[in-house]
């Protein structure tokens, strides 16, 4: 029950409006440089919580921030794939997405899971996304699975597995994924929470109780492949490859080890780096940092 409790009280309001402002304040903050990596600084958090609050009257967490930042980011993945598969013709320029019948969208959620939403319409504040997200949006290498990258810890493990975006992050005036069952209760939407009709019960905790049961079985099937993880694929790990940076010449401190923290969260520039002869692979940091920062 005090599970329960602590999981209601990190319910958010994400109405388009709050959307539209928390976007703003994140695209001010990778425009002064507080994003080094694929998340804002701890303190560039804080002060978007300020700044949120000034606007809205409105106090999350850094947590509930990071929460809708890496919902943003999945939804404007989405939506650059949709736009890959269908240009042209297919396109509605005024509602910004696809022109196309109730086939072709059939099809589409099979092959771009998440983009049924961009149906009716498309991606809301897509320029300030774009200045977020576009030279980090993930192409999946950066997703943990048995055969790449570090697998994650329980705790993301347990939180990817309740997912928590289902309970507390509602984008008003969005169309469902799916149409609901005739013979499921009418649930009406309204700044986060679940209101279902009168005389029915709250979904909420049904909702978490549906989540909660998932885990033991992620970490169950999980569990086989962290054992195969760290048995065979520690050479490519993040500490291994670092370590070989810096037994390269990228000591700590240099343009070259900074680079290297940055390129190596993603597997396949890992491995490029490992492809690399002993002598070359400092001056392939080297001019991966002047590529990036121009120097």
């Amino acid at each position: 029950m005090d599970f329960y409790i602590e999981l209601l009280k990190m319910v958010a309001e994400w109405t388009i409006e709050n959307t539209q402002i928390i976007t703003e304040l994140f695209v001010q903050q990778v425009r002064a440089g507080n994003r080094p990596n694929t998340h804002l600084t701890s303190n560039a958090y804080d002060e978007v919580v300020r700044q949120f609050k000034i606007r809205t009257g409105l106090e999350y967490t850094n947590d509930q921030l990071k929460n809708k930042w890496d919902k943003l980011r999945g939804e404007y993945g989405v939506f650059k794939k949709l736009k890959l598969k269908e240009t042209g013709a297919g396109w509605d320029t005024e509602r910004n997405t696809v022109k196309q019948d109730a086939e072709w969208w059939k099809k589409a959620k099979i092959d771009i899971p998440g983009c049924y939403k961009f149906r009716k319409h498309g991606l809301r504040n897509e320029e300030n996304l774009r200045i977020m997200f576009e030279d980090i949006t993930s192409d999946g290498s950066d997703h943990w699975n048995p055969t790449s990258g570090i697998p994650p810890t329980s705790t993301a493990l347990i939180s990817s597995a309740i997912n928590l975006e289902q309970i507390e992050d509602v984008d008003l005036l969005e169309d469902p994924e799916e149409a609901p069952s005739p013979i499921t209760p009418k649930v009406n939407k309204r700044l986060g929470k679940i209101i279902c009709d009168t005389n029915k019960k709250p979904k909420t905790a049904q909702v978490m109780q549906e989540q909660i049961t998932m885990i033991g079985d992620i970490c169950k099937e999980s569990h086989s492949s962290f054992q195969s993880f760290f048995k065979h694929d520690d050479t490519t790990s993040v500490a291994s490859v670092m370590k070989e940076a810096i037994a390269c010449g990228a000591i700590e401190g240099s343009d070259e080890h900074f680079i290297a923290s940055e390129l190596f969260i993603k597997r396949e520039q890992r491995e490029m780096f490992l492809s690399l002869s002993v002598h070359t692979r400092l001056g392939w940091l080297k001019r991966k940092f002047n590529v990036k920062y121009g120097n």
